[in-house]
C-alpha cells in the first residue's frame, strides 16, 4: 500500500512537472519570439536609416552636380552676351558703311540724309566762295577810286570805262572779260536789276554811246565816267544814266551759284 501510494505521488509529481514544463515552454517560446522580433525590428530600423542616409547622399550629389552645371552654363553665357553687345556697338558705329541688321527703309533714309547734308554743305561752301569773290571785286574797285580817266587806258594808273572793269576782274579773279563795254556785254549772263548783286556789271548804250560800271548796290556803281573826271561812285539813275540804261550782267565761274 505504501509503495503504491508513493508511486502514485511520484507519478502525480512527474505529471505536474510535465505540465509545468509545458506551461513554461510556451512562455519561453513567446519570450524567444519577442527577443527575435525586437532584434529583427532593430535590424529593420538600422536598414531604413542606412537606406535613408544613402538616399540623402544621392540627392545631395545630384544637387551639387546640378549647381555645378548651372554655374558653368552662366559662365559660358556671359562672354557670349558681352560679345553680342560689343558686336552691336561696332555695328552701330559702322552704320554708314554697313547694312547688316538695318531695315532697307532705315538704310535709304540714312543715305538720303547723308546726301542732303552733303548737298547743303556744298551749297554753303559755294555761297561762301561767291561772297569772297564779290568782296575781292569790290575791294579792287574801291582801291582805284580817284584814278584819272583817260581814253583807251586800262590801268593801273589811268582808265577808261571798259579798261577799268576789265582791270578789276583780272586783278580780283584772274579772268579776262573783254576790253570794251560791247565785248563785255556779249560775254556776261544777263540778269534783271532786282537780281543784281555787288560786283555785277551795269551797261549803258544810247545812240552809239557805250558805258559800263561795277554795281555796288543801292542803285550805285563805281566807274570811270568821262574825260577830265576820275574813277568814282555814280548813280545808275539820273538824266543820261536813266535814258541810257541797258541792263545788268554777271560774270562768275560757271560752277558757282549767283
Amino acid at each position: 500500500m505504501r509503495t503504491r501510494t508513493e508511486q502514485t505521488r511520484a507519478e502525480k509529481a512527474r505529471a505536474e512537472q510535465t505540465r509545468a514544463e509545458q506551461t513554461r515552454q510556451p512562455v519561453s517560446s513567446v519570450r524567444t519570439s519577442l527577443r527575435t522580433g525586437r532584434a529583427g525590428s532593430d535590424s529593420s530600423a538600422e536598414g531604413r536609416r542606412f537606406r535613408e542616409s544613402s538616399i540623402s547622399v544621392g540627392i545631395s550629389g545630384v544637387a551639387v552636380a546640378l549647381a555645378a552645371a548651372l554655374v558653368w552654363a552662366l559662365a559660358s553665357a556671359v562672354p557670349s552676351a558681352a560679345n553680342a553687345a560689343s558686336a552691336q556697338v561696332v555695328s552701330a558705329d559702322r552704320l554708314a558703311g554697313s547694312k547688316v541688321g538695318l531695315h532697307p527703309r532705315v538704310t535709304a533714309f540714312d543715305a538720303e540724309s547723308m546726301t542732303q547734308r552733303t548737298v547743303a554743305l556744298v551749297e554753303a561752301q559755294q555761297v561762301a566762295q561767291v561772297a569772297s569773290i564779290r568782296a575781292d571785286i569790290m575791294r579792287v574797285a574801291r582801291n582805284k577810286i580817284g584814278t584819272p580817266y583817260r581814253a583807251g587806258a586800262a590801268g593801273p594808273h589811268a582808265f577808261d570805262c571798259g579798261g577799268f572793269t576789265s582791270f578789276v576782274y583780272r586783278r580780283a579773279l584772274g579772268i579776262e572779260i573783254g576790253r570794251s563795254s560791247v565785248n563785255q556785254y556779249q560775254r556776261v549772263e544777263r540778269i534783271s536789276k532786282k537780281d543784281a548783286r555787288p560786283g555785277d556789271l551795269v551797261f549803258f548804250f544810247e545812240n552809239g554811246a557805250r558805258h559800263v560800271g561795277i554795281y555796288i548796290g543801292d542803285g550805285k556803281m563805281i566807274d570811270a565816267p568821262n574825260s577830265g573826271e576820275k574813277v568814282k561812285v555814280n548813280p545808275i539813275a539820273g538824266s543820261w544814266w536813266g535814258r541810257s540804261y541797258t541792263g545788268m550782267g554777271r560774270v562768275l565761274p560757271r560752277n558757282l551759284p549767283a
